[in-house]
Order: C-alpha cells, then sequence, then structure tokens
C-alpha cells in the first residue's frame, strides 16, 4: 500500500515537473491544442472542438448558469456530425443537456447529388 502511494506522489511529481517545464503552468486557464482537438476554459464553464480525420466533428459549449444561487445548474449544448463512407451520408445531431435532461436533434444530409443537380452542372 505505501508503495503504491509513493509511486502514484512520484508520478505526479513527475508530472507537475514536465508541466511547469512546458510552460503550461504560466497561465490558470491553459488552452490545450494539439492537431485536431482544441479546448479551451471561459469565466463561466469552457468550450471545445474535435475535428476527426475522417471527417466527423464535435463542438461542445460548457455553462453554468445562475452561480452561486440554488438554481445553480450546467448546461451543455453542442453538435457532433459524423460521415458514413457506405451510405455517402452525414448525420448532424445538436443536442443540449441540463436540470430537465438531455435533449437531441438529428438531420441526415446524403452527399450524392441529385440526378437534376448533376443535368444542370453539366450544362
Amino acid at each position: 500500500m505505501a508503495s503504491a502511494k509513493l509511486l502514484l506522489f512520484s508520478a505526479l511529481l513527475a508530472l507537475m515537473a514536465a508541466s511547469s517545464s512546458a510552460g503550461l503552468l504560466d497561465n490558470f486557464f491553459p488552452i490545450i491544442m494539439t492537431e485536431f482537438y482544441n479546448q479551451a476554459p471561459t469565466k463561466d464553464g469552457y468550450r471545445f472542438k474535435i475535428d476527426d480525420p475522417n471527417g466527423s466533428q464535435r463542438e461542445e459549449m460548457g455553462v453554468i448558469m445562475n452561480p452561486g444561487t440554488p438554481e445553480e445548474e450546467l448546461v451543455v449544448m453542442g453538435t457532433y456530425s459524423t460521415y458514413d463512407e457506405k451510405t455517402d451520408t452525414d448525420t448532424v445531431t445538436m443536442y443540449t443537456a441540463d436540470k430537465d435532461g438531455y435533449k437531441a436533434r438529428y438531420q441526415i444530409k446524403n452527399r450524392k447529388l441529385s440526378p437534376g443537380a448533376l443535368k444542370s452542372a453539366a450544362g
């Protein structure tokens, strides 16, 4: 048990040393960016976006409503989209999660052009 605590403490110490040398502790609200992921804490919550290399995307924003009151709640709003290569369709889902639960709406879009659109484009 003591060796597990020592191992955990050593790992945390190494993580903190790596973070401070990388300059991540310079800003109280760090912005985390990688090639496909962007996350930024805000004054009242957070915002992030994921762009997957396969074309899928997700964007979300969380806000604390009525902070410091008995009615305080976290409200999360966002969208995500996926692409299905087999059917050549995009599915876009818009959602909200709050004290009343999770509510989602979606839309399916076929990327293929209709025959009329192809004729129009051909002239």
